[in-house]
């Protein structure tokens, strides 16, 4: 890479060189703002619409009736209905995942060889990027039907089936965030522990799981958070029946679940019912908020460990340093040496194989939803099937204003959220490193990004469908892009900083030592560099956006439009519908018909997003060997 010629006065990296400088300074700046702006807009919204709400419904019934039913004439509004259905999805989720990911992990960490875990973590991970819409088409199309073959009482619809779809989806997020701790740990502890006779399996048990507890205790809370937000799947296969059970083979409500039925139904923005749904809201926010919050503590607090940590050598323990002053949070456990080698070697290839078959189980139910899907809506694909409107005759429907709207959701969202999650991610990393406030933004966007969507979709229909109706239109695609906009936006800013973050500082240095200023050395050296892990990022981004159901059906997506959207202020502003949501309303209905199409749309919406994260593969390499 060539550098071009500057001509600064002098070097400017702490102070704007020219007016051009101070303006991208203010953007830049602005720009970070706006998260701060976002998180006070779902603050204030929700403590308002809570505060209308408990002005006609005392906060100690709300604690303590056993029965919700605000849309009944005999009205019942214990929220603890609610939060013991997403609590027994949860429960049932966190049952499946935490052994599974936990094992996954350990396997991909200690002992798969380089190559396969590079290969098997990607596959594993690839259930991340899957929209939650095909999870719930899976639950009830495969899942319950399979779980009814063993248990025969068992619902069509159920929370055993929602739970264990739920685990699926959250096991990369334990077996991902967990194998990072646990390849942080320091090899020279592993290799102290072999020196003394350890098997593997005891190296794991006793010196790597005890060291890299609080990174795994954080795994578990993220993935506890995200399956408490989880909307579709619960709102699929779970049913929408509250009431008070803890029994996993009947029909239960979520949270999340009763926000999306009363957002599909037409209900005044002033009554009770309205009213409802964000405080429900409010209980999912502060559950989830203080769940991400203690999870992202125990990683801090992990990571500083692992700085503090100081592996003793001999020279230093002919000093005044002792092991306990050195590593006190290390205190090795006193472990019995065994002398049964057959017994330990077969624990320890025991644990092997258990850990391959829990990453397989990830990368196999990954197959199995792919062929569920190809073999029911493989024969409905035809050019008709992506030209047709959507229609009440299941033969005729086709998916082209959904796809029509997709695309064009995607597009708005990028044109609002690239300049803005890039300006926003630069301006912390390069102009206020290492600061309290950089701190403190650090943690506020981290938990936007893990606040659930269905949140996001109800401060969207508070905010631009009822509030700022004269300009957007009410429930339209202009709504639906600012929603998305205000989702995707943190993904892009972490993705971004972590991009920076990465680019070598020996770089920023040649920069400002020719003359460049701060916004030559960035536009120039630090940007370009990080250029391949920033369009990955907003490929991912896009990704999410092309699979979200959740805050576009609480803001208004509706089941047939029929005509395209358009660009222009009027088609902006008119009914939507995307893929997700029109494979909701499909797969919501008994007829085999909508059944077979919303498979044959998993298809279609399966390979929207393949094509983006291939595109991001091409423009990533495509960019490093430009750069080079």
């Amino acid at each position: 890479m060539s550098l071009p010629s500057f001509k600064s006065p002098k070097p400017t990296r702490d102070r704007p060189g020219s007016w051009v400088d101070a303006l991208a300074h203010t953007a830049f700046a602005i720009a970070a703002a706006i998260p701060t702006m976002i998180a006070i807009a779902i603050m204030a919204t929700f403590i308002y619409q809570s505060f209308l709400f408990f002005r006609e419904v005392p906060l100690g019934r709300f604690l303590t009736d056993t029965s919700w039913t605000p849309l009944f004439s005999n009205q019942g509004y214990g929220i603890i209905v609610l939060v013991t259905g997403t609590g027994l999805i949860s429960t049932i989720a966190m049952l499946f995942a935490v052994p599974v990911g936990t094992l996954a992990a350990i396997y991909l960490s200690e002992y798969a060889k380089d190559p396969a875990r590079q290969v098997l973590k990607s596959a594993l991970e690839t259930l991340s990027g899957i929209p939650t819409i095909v999870f719930g088409y899976f639950a009830i199309s495969f899942v319950t039907p399979a779980l009814r073959m063993v248990i025969p009482g068992l619902s069509v619809f159920n929370a055993l089936s929602a739970g264990l779809v739920t685990g699926v989806l959250i096991v990369p997020i334990i077996s991902s965030i967990g194998e990072d701790t646990l390849r942080s740990i320091p090899a020279t502890l592993r290799q102290g522990a072999y020196t003394l006779g350890f098997t593997k399996r005891e190296v794991i048990q006793h010196i790597i799981l005890p060291a890299a507890l609080p990174g795994i205790l954080a795994s578990y809370t993220l993935a506890a958070s995200r399956s408490l937000g989880e909307t579709m799947i619960a709102a699929i296969a779970a049913g929408q029946r509250p009431h008070l059970t803890l029994n996993p083979l009947v029909p239960i409500s979520s949270i999340t679940a009763y926000i999306i039925q009363v957002s599909l139904g037409d209900v005044p923005s002033d009554s009770l019912r309205f009213h409802t749904i964000f405080a429900a809201g409010m209980v999912l926010f502060l559950i989830t908020l203080s769940l991400n919050s203690f999870g992202r503590w125990l990683l801090h607090r992990y990571k500083k460990g692992m700085q503090q940590l100081l592996i003793p050598s001999v020279d230093m323990l002919q000093g005044t340093l002792s092991l306990g002053a050195i590593a006190p949070a290390m205190a090795l456990p006193p472990v019995a040496f065994r002398s049964n080698l057959n017994r330990r070697q077969w624990l320890d290839r025991l644990l092997t194989v258990l850990g391959f078959l829990s990453v397989m189980v990830g990368i196999l139910t990954l197959l199995l939803m792919a062929l569920v899907a190809f073999r029911s809506g493989f024969s409905r694909l035809s050019w008709d099937f992506l030209v047709n409107f959507p229609s009440r005759r299941p033969d005729d429907a086709g998916i082209y204003a959904s796809l029509v709207g997709t695309t064009l959701l995607m597009l708005m969202t990028a044109m609002m959220t690239i300049p803005l999650g890039i300006s926003a991610a630069i301006y912390l990393e390069e102009y206020i490193p290492d600061r309290p406030l950089n701190r403190t933004l650090d943690v506020l966007i981290a938990n936007l990004a893990a606040v659930p969507s269905i949140l996001y979709g109800l401060l969207g229909l508070a905010l631009f469908v009822r509030q700022l109706s004269p300009i957007t239109g009410g429930r339209s695609l202009l709504s639906a892009a600012l929603v998305m906009s205000i989702i995707a936006l943190p993904l892009v800013i972490i993705t971004t900083r972590g991009a920076l973050r990465s680019v070598p500082s020996q770089l920023r240095q040649a920069g400002y030592s020719v003359g460049m200023s701060r916004l030559q050395a960035l536009c120039h050296v630090i940007i370009p560099a990080a250029a391949p892990s920033i369009i990955t990022g907003i490929m991912l981004a896009l990704s999410r956006v092309a699979g979200e159901a959740a805050a576009l059906i609480a803001i208004g997506a509706i089941a047939f439009v029929s005509v395209a959207p358009s660009l222009s202020i009027s088609g902006l502003q008119d009914p939507f519908s995307t893929l997700p949501t029109q494979i909701f309303f499909w797969a919501a209905r008994p007829q085999d018909g909508y059944q077979v199409n919303a498979a044959a749309a998993i298809l279609v919406l399966g390979g929207l997003v393949f094509l983006l994260n291939l595109a991001a593969v091409l423009l990533r390499d495509f960019h490093s060997r430009y750069v080079r």
